[in-house]
């Protein structure tokens, strides 16, 4: 690998480049479609607004009970019921229109459903910002063929890097879930006080200026230096490369998840702003103190002005 200082991501053949392309893409629209099916039921989408929302179901409109139901109507036996159904509609409904309990115990649904949507918004978030390092995996993975070197498939590295964010997902599961049941969050997944809100803008905007932060981020934005000290030969090498790499980005992005506290979970324009924020971020690796110095005053300032106004 001594030999990959100098590359150029058009030695990958295109199939090779259009496998990788086409991978993304589906993990994106996928991941994406779920994130707005359940914004779009819960009526949080930017700028469009659902009048079938869960949310939006009107209470003033009661029952007519001036038509009472004909009970001398027989019902029609020679129906059958539609055994053959697929439950996938009913399984996919449920996912889409969950929300926190309002009354009563927590059940093992309620956490699964949870802790998916949080895989499901981190895979979406998190997937695009790791497309650079993919396509330089590609070229290298091209290399080490064109030597009869072994060499391994992209999207398995892309796999080891989601994997790191489900178990993410599974850790802050259990924060929000405490924040439910204390009475922090609504049903509708946002800070019932502005004080919650204030606490996790200020803490993003602390973590801007921490030297962890700029440890984890260093690395996000080298992903050939990466690659060059973490390589591993075969599939479970690959994995455990996408792997720890996404540890580096929880290290680099989890303060900024928590804002999702702050704001509502499931706000999606603000998942749609985390999304650029965090390509963005790994972007500016020719000004990466001066953006995060900006960044962190303004999310200092932000959190600040939510306890003054």
């Amino acid at each position: 690998m001594k030999d990959s200082s100098n590359i150029n991501f058009q030695q990958a053949p295109l199939k090779d480049r259009m496998t990788v392309y086409l991978g993304v893409a589906a993990v994106l629209i996928m991941s994406w479609l779920y994130i707005l099916g359940m914004g779009w039921q819960m009526n949080t989408l930017p700028f469009v607004d659902n009048p079938n929302s869960m949310m939006n179901m009107s209470m003033d409109k009661p029952m007519d009970m001036s038509k009472p139901m004909d009970m001398d109507k027989p019902m029609d036996m020679d129906k059958p019921m539609d055994m053959n159904k697929p439950e996938s509609h009913s399984i996919l409904k449920t996912m889409l229109t969950w929300m926190p309990p309002m009354y009563g115990d927590w059940v093992f649904k309620d956490f699964f459903l949870l802790f998916l949507m949080w895989a499901v918004m981190m895979i979406a978030m998190m997937t695009p910002s790791i497309l650079p390092m993919l396509m330089l995996f590609t070229t290298l993975n091209a290399k080490n063929a064109a030597s009869n070197k072994p060499t391994s498939s992209t999207l398995i590295l892309l796999s080891g890097y989601l994997f790191s964010w489900v178990l993410f997902s599974l850790v802050i599961t259990f924060p929000q879930y405490a924040m439910h049941k204390s009475g922090l969050l609504n049903p509708m997944m946002e800070p019932m006080h502005a004080a919650i809100g204030s606490i996790f803008l200020i803490l993003a905007g602390l973590y801007q200026f921490t030297p962890f932060k700029d440890a984890c981020l260093t690395v996000c934005q080298s992903p050939l230096s990466f690659l060059m000290n973490n390589w591993r030969d075969g599939d479970l090498g690959t994995f455990l490369i996408g792997y720890k790499h996404g540890f580096y980005c929880i290290g680099c992005c989890w303060v900024l998840m928590l804002t999702l506290f702050a704001l509502g979970v499931m706000n999606i324009l603000w998942v749609m702003i985390l999304t650029l924020f965090v390509l963005v971020e790994k972007l500016s690796y020719k000004h990466p103190l001066l953006f995060r110095r900006v960044t962190g005053l303004a999310f200092i300032a932000w959190g600040s002005s939510l306890i003054i106004l």
